[in-house]
């Protein structure tokens, strides 16, 4: 029998600020990319939700709510640090994990019972350590697939541990609000206001037939999803190594210029990483979170390995054009270097010459970067990016 886990820390970032710096604890405070009025808070502490602070909430409304609140700047390289910690912790009981940052993780625990016991001994254990070892709280669920687990973590949070037996999936799904089922973006919730549902089970328990005329052949996927239907297996983050790089801003953007400089410089130190260890990437994955808080993905695949940073670069270039379709600011980008293979380029007399020059100048490229640090080289596109985003 499958059995899967969802560990979720609520308000990450601003948790990860505590720990930072613990003249924080018990006040009001938020995440946020500016100090202008205009700005949104991207995460907020305890002490600011009581007071009826949410996270994509501008600052100015933010300030009359709580007098004494205070605009923390974003650490992306202490949310890598924590992040990598909690992998290296989940890993030692999982087989196969999934890491999707910001305190979202998922394991699979298929067949691990008699190493640590029944899954929701094993995950409250997990927990405890989370708080002994770093220091941080987590909700957590049990249940037979992703999908049932991360709507029960969610309804349950900010803490506790829930468990879905095998067989009581849609039992559980039919009266949680539908707003916690994954994947409803802003225009799928404006049918569903429409429809009048307030529950998962109503979804549910629409046939094919209503249930495209109401969404379009897509619903039917929703409808399942409300059913707790979900097959998707947890990627193993043991065998399939990825390099990923974020770029936080300063300030929520709209200028596609310079967030194409930030995305370049994320394909370079990416890529440098990548060949450093001798590797090449067949798959690209890129996250873009909206100053609103909504978040998209696009993927694109490769029959070959792309390498240099100018395949990376156009790659992603071209994955960003297909992904960002919201004419709103953006907070922060992330690129994920995926399906990494061992690199065998031995240029010789056979290899056309204007792909022996690229991989040589890639080369002499990469020898700098070795010897003076990341980003002496760049684009020029990239020095204007620089200046406005965190990056890590």
């Amino acid at each position: 029998m499958r059995s899967v886990a969802h560990l979720n820390i609520v308000g990450f970032r601003a948790a990860v600020a505590a720990l930072e710096d613990s003249t924080l604890v018990g006040r009001p405070y938020v995440i946020a990319g500016g100090t202008g009025g205009r700005a949104l808070a991207w995460d907020v502490s305890p002490e600011a939700l009581k007071q009826n602070i949410r996270p994509g909430m501008a600052l100015a409304a933010a300030g009359r709510l709580a007098g004494d609140l205070v605009v923390v700047a974003p650490n992306p390289a202490a949310y890598q640090k924590v992040n990598m910690a909690l992998q290296a912790l989940i890993s030692r009981y999982a087989p196969a994990w999934q890491n999707d940052g910001g305190g979202n993780l998922y394991l699979d625990l298929s067949g691990t019972g008699k190493l640590f016991g029944p899954p929701t001994d094993c995950i409250c254990r997990i927990q405890n350590e989370i708080i002994n070892s770093l220091c941080l709280k987590a909700a957590a669920a049990t249940a037979s697939n992703k999908l049932v687990c991360k709507v029960a973590s969610r309804a349950i949070r900010p803490l506790g541990l829930i468990e879905v037996r095998p067989g009581d999936e849609a039992a559980f799904l039919a009266h949680q609000d539908i707003t916690l089922l994954p994947g409803l973006g802003p225009s799928l919730m404006k049918t569903i206001r429409v429809t009048g549902f307030r529950q998962a089970g109503e979804l549910a328990a629409l046939s094919d037939a209503e249930t495209i005329s109401l969404f379009g052949k897509k619903g039917i996927l929703l409808r399942d999803i409300a059913r707790g239907i979900d097959n998707t297996p947890v990627s193993s983050g043991n065998g399939n190594r990825i390099i990923e790089r974020q770029a936080d801003f300063f300030e929520d953007l709209i200028d596609e210029d310079i967030i194409r400089g930030a995305l370049a410089s994320l394909a370079e130190h990416g890529g440098l990483e990548m060949r450093r260890d001798k590797l090449g990437m067949r798959s690209i994955r890129l996250a873009v979170e909206y100053s609103d808080g909504i978040k998209t993905q696009g993927l694109e695949k490769f029959k070959r390995l792309l390498v240099t940073d100018d395949e990376i670069t156009k790659a992603a270039g071209s994955l960003y054009q297909k992904t960002v379709s919201r004419r709103i600011r953006i907070r922060s980008i992330r690129l994920i270097l995926e399906n990494l293979a061992p690199l065998c380029i031995e240029p010789d007399l056979f290899e056309p010459k204007a792909s022996t020059r690229t991989w040589l100048l890639q080369n002499a490229v990469d020898s700098i970067q070795e010897r003076y640090g990341a980003g002496k080289i760049t684009r020029a596109l990239v020095l204007a990016a620089n200046k406005i985003s965190n990056e890590e």
